[in-house]
């Protein structure tokens, strides 16, 4: 046991606990509600409940935390993370390492997950690549020569909110014309509605039994999956926005791999892929296009799980 890294994927509805070994890969896990509306505490609480169960009392290596939200990985606090109330500033880091005398490391979620891909999934073997994320929202890590790309102050990924459209849509993040106001599977749901309030034929609406409020990116993969032309366009769209970003990740990094996960790009890659190709052939400088590749992540949901335990072992090589 005292070889085992866990790992813990938080979120506003689960968190999940993994036992690994040092190299990330899984050898256990399980999934608790998180009960988020009790605040940072009680769910603090619960987490070290379920870890000692878990492990049976037993000693461990490293405590690795894959978080929502901007954070400060270095003093290993939560900055914001909307879904939990008063988690934002908590010393989580140092309560983690205060009940079970393990070092503690957190990282973001989707950083972490880059972090798994590179280590067991898609991007195993290759030095420089990029993961994203395209979900509810899109965001993503940056690997450099095998190193998870933190920066100055430990926001770097921040992938889904480059401006792409300086006259687009309003972004949560309160841009305007961000790649996640332009091609998350809520943004390809708005703008498939747009296109039927102005008048535009779809069968979309059959679909939803003219419900307005069950569009969703799901609905829009089905009618498109149907061949309704007006929720083809909208992957379509999608899709033209994806290769921009990634044109500008690559001009910026000059990577080799692109890996894309989350719901959105694993369960409509047949939809907006040739899109986002045309336009990432079409506006990548000639002699940065290279081999460079575009794949589908592999690792699922347990990417951050990896990640997190991959981040306590290499944390911890570094410090010796």
């Amino acid at each position: 046991m005292t070889d085992h890294i866990v790992a813990i994927d938080l979120g506003g509805t689960k968190f999940r606990l993994a036992l690994c070994e040092s190299n990330g890969r899984i050898v256990q896990q399980i999934a608790h509600e998180t009960r988020a509306p009790e605040g940072a505490e009680a769910v603090f609480t619960r987490m070290v409940a379920a870890i000692r169960d878990f492990t049976g009392g037993a000693s461990i290596r490293g405590i690795g935390l894959s978080a929502p939200g901007p954070l400060d990985a270095r003093r290993g606090v939560i900055l914001q993370a909307p879904n939990i109330p008063g988690i934002d500033g908590f010393p989580i880091k140092t309560r983690f390492e205060n009940a079970f005398g393990a070092p503690t490391f957190i990282g973001n979620d989707a950083n972490l997950a880059a972090l798994g891909e590179h280590q067991l999934g898609a991007g195993r073997g290759v030095a420089h690549m990029i993961y994203v994320t395209i979900s509810t929202g899109i965001g993503g890590g940056i690997i450099v020569d095998n190193q998870l790309l933190l920066g100055a102050r430990g926001f770097a990924g921040e992938i889904g909110h480059q401006t792409l459209d300086a006259f687009g849509p309003l972004c949560n993040c309160g841009n305007i014309g961000c790649l996640e106001a332009l091609a998350s599977g809520p943004a390809i749901a708005k703008s498939a509605l747009d296109e039927i309030r102005k008048g535009r034929e779809s069968n979309l609406l059959d679909l939803v039994k003219r419900d307005h409020t069950k569009i969703t990116a799901n609905t829009v993969a089905q009618a498109a999956r149907g061949g309704d032309k007006l929720s083809c366009r909208m992957f379509e769209r999608a899709g033209f926005f994806i290769g921009l970003g990634l044109v500008n990740l690559l001009h910026t990094f000059d990577t080799q791999l692109f890996v894309l996960g989350g719901g959105i790009a694993i369960n409509t890659w047949d939809l907006f892929y040739n899109s986002m190709l045309m336009a990432f052939d079409k506006y990548t400088m000639k002699s940065m296009r290279g081999d460079v590749r575009i794949v589908p992540a592999q690792l699922g949901d347990d990417a951050g799980l990896v990640g997190a335990a991959a981040l306590v072992n290499g944390q911890m090589a570094d410090s010796k």
